[in-house]
């Protein structure tokens, strides 16, 4: 084919089809408010973490974390100027205790939604997105976060006006199937609206497997449609006198669409006098970087500015003095600077 027929038939394409659709990547990200968990999901410590316009999916056994995490999340928007939504399928989210956090619940940067189904939960979650965004209700570069809790709490309409008897096997596996078809559109407007969708899920153990099995409820369909599913984990934490105190949660990145999966990291968890939940960034960035030797140790010591601390007189330190940053520029370098 000559160069003048090649032309000739890209015109008349052009003219049929139109141009090529415009590519987007991953360009605007929600800061998570930990530097290592930004780096796992966008590698990126800074201006890195959630994606705009995409399908994120927190996995995890009860009382992990994924609530305090997406309440995290949903503050670092507000901090943007953006938007929150929350779609309370379990009934479960403290109000009270997200704003002992932090959370602003005043409209229109907080919605909270407890529908009966499924398809109410994300049908009105699109509608808040698209109207935001259709009246500029907030700036156009202003993220959108809308947390669904959880999917495994999600009743599909064709179920919910059933008696309690008549639940069988169908019902079982209603969600999967309705999941298989709404993910797909829920992921298109999330694009469309350039909003972050988080979808909170759970684990279940599989019977009869001959080696200790997990699944998520909801079937296949998110594992397709999400960027990125973070599964959490727990370990208990304990005082001096041996008594609870926390948790120390552990992040991994195990679908990852913008880097390597895989990759993971922790995050301290503890109650303060008010037993309120609170993450301890400081001490957690702080074993961090202990393990990526970026901070040199001589036995119990941590060496930082060129003097020894005992780990909890650094914490101390860190949170007086307002070093949280400093910590972070460490993080990006190959060691602190003498």
């Amino acid at each position: 084919m000559t160069k003048e027929t090649t032309k000739d038939a890209l015109a008349i394409l052009e003219k049929e089809i139109g141009p090529n659709s415009e590519i987007y990547g991953f360009d605007k990200f929600i800061d998570t408010g930990y530097a290592p968990l930004n780096k796992i999901i966008s590698n990126k410590y800074k201006d890195g973490g959630l994606p705009y316009g995409r399908i994120i999916e927190i996995v995890g056994e009860s009382s992990s974390g994924k609530t305090l995490l997406a309440t995290k999340f949903m503050i670092e928007v507000q901090k943007l100027g953006g938007v929150a939504i929350f779609i309370d399928w379990e009934r479960s989210f403290s109000i009270k205790l997200a704003q002992d956090l932090g959370l602003n619940i005043e409209r229109p940067y907080f919605f909270y939604f407890t529908p009966d189904t499924w398809e109410a939960g994300n049908m009105i979650a699109t509608k808040i997105c698209a109207i935001i965004r259709e009246k500029k209700i907030i700036d156009e570069s202003a993220p959108i976060i809308s947390i669904f809790d959880s999917m495994a709490s999600a009743v599909p309409a064709q179920s919910i006006s059933k008696e309690i008897d008549a639940y069988g096997m169908n019902d079982t596996t209603a969600l999967a199937r309705v999941a298989s078809t709404t993910l797909k559109v829920m992921n298109q407007r999330a694009w469309k609206t350039n909003a972050t969708f988080v979808y909170l899920n759970q684990v279940r153990t599989v019977p009869g497997a001959y080696v200790p099995t997990t699944s998520t409820p909801g079937g296949k369909a998110m594992e397709y449609q999400s960027s990125v599913r973070l599964f959490v984990s727990k370990k208990k934490l304990v005082d001096k006198e041996k008594k609870y105190c926390g948790q120390r949660i552990m992040i991994e990145a195990r679908k990852n669409k913008m880097t390597k999966p895989f990759q993971t990291c922790c995050i301290d968890m503890y109650y303060n006098d008010e037993n309120v939940p609170e993450f301890d960034y400081v001490s957690s960035i702080i074993d961090e970087l202990i393990a990526q030797d970026k901070l040199e140790t001589s036995g119990a010591w941590i060496v930082f500015d060129g003097k020894k601390y005992y780990k909890s007189q650094l914490v101390q330190k860190v949170n007086e003095e307002g070093l949280y940053q400093k910590l972070c520029d460490i993080l990006e370098n190959d060691k602190q600077e003498a």
